[in-house]
């Protein structure tokens, strides 16, 4: 998913290297200096085995860990070693939204494009009502249906059942509750 993203908006993506939770493999895989910019997915929360924070921190700075972001809140980020490195969830949905909304923005920068996601935005009213909490952004997975949307799933970041079936997403802002029945949200749509 990443590489395809990641070619999607301009890079030219290494081959991916599946690492074991391995202390002394992550820290290698850190320090290896190829590329313009480092995504890694799992291991980024704060658990015994998620070892990327502490050493990104330990090898560099850790500009930011955790952001109020849901399905995405363990996300990381760093730029102090001469690159940018983004620590994404290992939950499929939370690493495309964490990738959408911070290291896309990065890898379309590299690549000499706007920062902004290249979606398609139709403006609907929804069918249901989302609920969120203020202070975190939510992102809702929709589905469309003639001339409204239906909000699949709020939590559930491994299913990635419900971004298959979806045909984009709602971003509920930080300073909302949520959007009631009927109210006209952006739909961010998948497919370009």
């Amino acid at each position: 998913m990443l590489a395809a993203l990641v070619r999607r908006d301009g890079g030219l993506p290494a081959q991916p290297v599946l690492l074991p939770d391995q202390r002394d493999l992550l820290r290698a895989a850190l320090m290896d200096e190829t590329g313009d910019l480092l995504l890694i997915s799992g291991g980024t929360s704060v658990g015994k085995e998620d070892h990327a924070p502490g050493l990104l921190a330990e090898l560099g700075e850790l500009s930011i860990h955790g952001v109020a972001l849901r399905p995405a809140s363990p996300t990381a980020s760093d730029s102090s070693a001469g690159r940018a490195v983004f620590l994404l969830p290992g939950n499929p949905v939370s690493c495309l939204c964490a990738y959408d909304l911070f290291a896309g923005r990065a890898v379309r920068r590299l690549g000499g494009r706007p920062p902004n996601m290249p979606y398609r935005i139709r403006r609907l009213p929804l069918a249901a009502k989302i609920v969120s909490a203020v202070g975190r952004v939510d992102y809702v997975r929709v589905r469309l249906n003639a001339d409204w949307v239906e909000p699949l799933a709020v939590s559930g970041a491994a299913l990635l059942s419900t971004t298959t079936v979806a045909d984009g997403f709602v971003l509920v802002p930080r300073d909302r509750e949520g959007y009631a029945p009927g109210e006209e949200v952006d739909v961010y749509l998948y497919d370009l």
